[in-house]
This record gives C-alpha cells, sequence and structure tokens, in this order.
C-alpha cells in the first residue's frame, strides 16, 4: 500500500501491484538486481556492458557469421524485455562500425532492435565523451572547444569598448 503526503496531508491508500516508488534509496539497487541478468543474453563473442539503465552490446566482427550473433543477441534482448516488461526505446539505439583502419572493409548489415531497424552513426557519446569510427576523440575536443568559444563571446559582449 502507499499514500502521498504534502505537508500534513495525506493522500488515500492504493495498492501498488510493482514497481519501487520514485526516490526511493532501494530503487537503483533493485533496478541492477532486476535488469542484471540481460548480460546472460550475450551469444558467444558478444559483450554487453551496463551503467545504470544503459547497455551496449558489441563484439568485433570478422565474418557474417559475428554479425549474425549481434542480431540474436539484440533479438533476445527484445524478448527478454518483452518477458520482464521492460519496454526499450528502439528510437534512443543506434548502432556504431568502429575501426582503427578504413571501415569501407565493413560488410554492409543493418542490425534491428524489437523491430525497428538500428541507425548507423559515424559519432558516439559514451558517458559524456565523444568519439567517432577511428576512436578519435576529436568530436568531443571540437565540441568542447565550440562551447568556450561561445562563452568567450557571450562575456566579451558585456564588456563595452
Amino acid at each position: 500500500m502507499q499514500c502521498v503526503r504534502i505537508g500534513s496531508s495525506l493522500s488515500s491508500y492504493c495498492k501498488v501491484l510493482s514497481g519501487v516508488p520514485q526516490g526511493n534509496v532501494l530503487g537503483p539497487v533493485l533496478f541492477v538486481i532486476y535488469v542484471n541478468d540481460i548480460v546472460d543474453c550475450a551469444a558467444h563473442s558478444v559483450c554487453v556492458k551496463m551503467f545504470a539503465d544503459h547497455t551496449k552490446v558489441y563484439t568485433v566482427i570478422c565474418d557474417e557469421c559475428f554479425s549474425d550473433r549481434l542480431q540474436s543477441s539484440l533479438d533476445y534482448i527484445c524478448s527478454w524485455s518483452d518477458y520482464w516488461q521492460l519496454k526499450l526505446s528502439p528510437s534512443k539505439c543506434t548502432y556504431m562500425n568502429s575501426s582503427r583502419v578504413n571501415s569501407a572493409s565493413f560488410p554492409d548489415v543493418k542490425y534491428n532492435v524489437c523491430s525497428s531497424s538500428l541507425p548507423s552513426v559515424s559519432t558516439v557519446t559514451d558517458l559524456g565523451v565523444r568519439y567517432d569510427t577511428h576512436f578519435s576523440f576529436r568530436p568531443h575536443i571540437n565540441n568542447i572547444v565550440s562551447k568556450a568559444s561561445h562563452r568567450a563571446e557571450l562575456i566579451l559582449k558585456c564588456f563595452t569598448t
């Protein structure tokens, strides 16, 4: 049972069928326990990394078999999320072919999450750091320089000459 308290007023009690009240200190721990078995979805050679409610799935693609394993892992994640009633956001999902060499050698493979085709991207932001397909941090550096330049211009406008 749960109710809402504002000041000294209480709402009527209602049954809570699932979930954890927002702001509860156990919420993040219970969520991690709830989703922790999603890493078992990975096919051989496919890695799954999680941080809070973000999940990254990746592998080294040597041939078509590795692409199939990656898609199989994505399919399993969709099945897992349906089974546990945890809605995914395919619109927030992308894929990137990363390489230190020419990425033209990658096969033209399309990946899907929950029947939604994933767009291929050339840069990605991971935990606040932006990098490109060659693992260069140039997009991150350019972004920081652009923000600093914009702020310097704003400060300069504050002064009259």
